[in-house]
């Protein structure tokens, strides 16, 4: 009985930090936040492509909103993360961006630092559209 009572406490408590898709969509305002003196167009499509380059399985894409919502999956250091990025346009030629992510388990993980490498893929994203051809 005790063995039970064990299991579905550390059950709960595994359970009580998984963050969900709507879970990171309500963090707006609690994470990193960039801003690009690009146009919002091109700093969306940035944000989708830095997402898809890190392999990032896309989960919501809403331009209307401004809103991009991905997921990790599991690997060695940690379980999984919900990555939501936030995409607003600050003036006609610059853009604000917010990275939140949260980790899926509750339990001790050592995530990637996604926002400081989604913002480095973004820029080099934007760098490589201002190239001229």
């Amino acid at each position: 009985m005790r063995r039970l009572a064990a299991v579905l406490l550390a059950a709960v408590i595994v359970g009580s930090g998984c963050a969900t898709v709507d879970s990171v969509k309500e963090a707006k305002g609690q994470g990193v936040k960039r801003t690009f003196r690009q146009p919002y167009d091109l700093v969306y499509q940035a944000a989708v492509n830095a997402a898809t380059r890190r392999k990032l399985e896309l989960v919501e894409q809403d331009p209307a909103a401004g809103r991009i919502v991905a997921s990790s999956g599991a690997s060695w250091t940690s379980l999984g993360e919900r990555i939501a990025v936030f995409v607003t346009r600050a003036s006609d030629r610059s853009t604000a961006v917010e990275i939140v992510s949260k980790p899926v388990g509750g339990a001790i993980t050592f995530p990637p630092d996604w926002p400081s490498l989604l913002f480095g893929d973004i820029e080099s994203e934007l760098a490589e559209a201002r190239k001229p051809r």
